[in-house]
């Protein structure tokens, strides 16, 4: 049975304003917050293996968690072989690169930063093959019921689109994680490209992708509610 705490994730939370948290937001912190809010609960255990400079956490008060925050940067374990338990995890955070770059001119490259000289492939595949390994050792150590929340961005390669967040959806459905949820990030400022002819529309906005391991309440059901 899943532990109590994701139980209460269930109930919501009150939203007296009738508009509550809104799916668009200007910052990754901002929106954050609001997904941490709704869905995570006081002792949860969380885990956020590409921690970085903690962007995400900023407006989240890690106290009220037992949070494992940690980057394979600074001396913590791969996101693609964690040191946790099968089943142990009640919520895991994943923010891999949206791009490979394949100079190593500037420090803390995502080469060293991901360890993506692992990977197979190159470019967008390798990006992807990434997210694909992180995302399965997530599901491992989630319980069924626990949360895993992806930071993704669609991009162009080659001239082709790369539907990332569909690619990333369907995934998550093969891992038994139903996505939930959501929610669309779209900066104030974008900077200029150095292209000067311009042929599809930027992608600038990104997403945070909501999955739960098992589904909805009861786990392994969809939600049925009257209205």
């Amino acid at each position: 049975m899943s532990d109590e705490l994701l139980r209460l994730s269930d109930t919501g939370r009150h939203a007296p304003d009738g508009r509550g948290h809104l799916s668009a937001a200007t910052s990754n912190d901002e929106m954050f917050a609001r997904i941490a809010d709704l869905y995570l609960r006081p002792g949860m255990t969380v885990v956020d293996p590409m921690f970085g400079k903690g962007v995400f956490w900023k407006r989240v008060d890690t106290s009220l968690y037992d949070a494992r925050l940690t980057d394979l940067a600074t001396g913590g374990p791969d996101a693609r072989r964690l040191p946790y338990g099968t089943g142990t995890v009640h919520a895991i955070v994943l923010d891999p690169p949206y791009r490979y770059v394949e100079a190593k001119s500037t420090a803390g490259h995502v080469h060293d930063r991901y360890n993506l000289d692992s990977v197979r492939g190159r470019g967008h595949d390798a990006v992807m093959d990434l997210y694909r390994h992180a995302m399965a050792e997530a599901a491992r150590v989630l319980m069924v019921g626990g949360y895993l929340i992806v930071k993704c961005q669609d991009t162009i390669t080659d001239g082709k689109q790369q539907w990332v967040h569909v690619e990333l959806m369907a995934h998550a459905q093969e891992l038994d994680c139903e996505v939930i949820d959501l929610a669309v990030v779209t900066p104030s400022q974008v900077p200029p490209t150095r292209w000067k002819v311009q042929r599809s529309l930027r992608k600038a906005h990104s997403y945070f992708l909501v999955c739960r391991k098992g589904g909805r309440w009861p786990f392994g059901y969809r939600a049925v509610s009257k209205r």
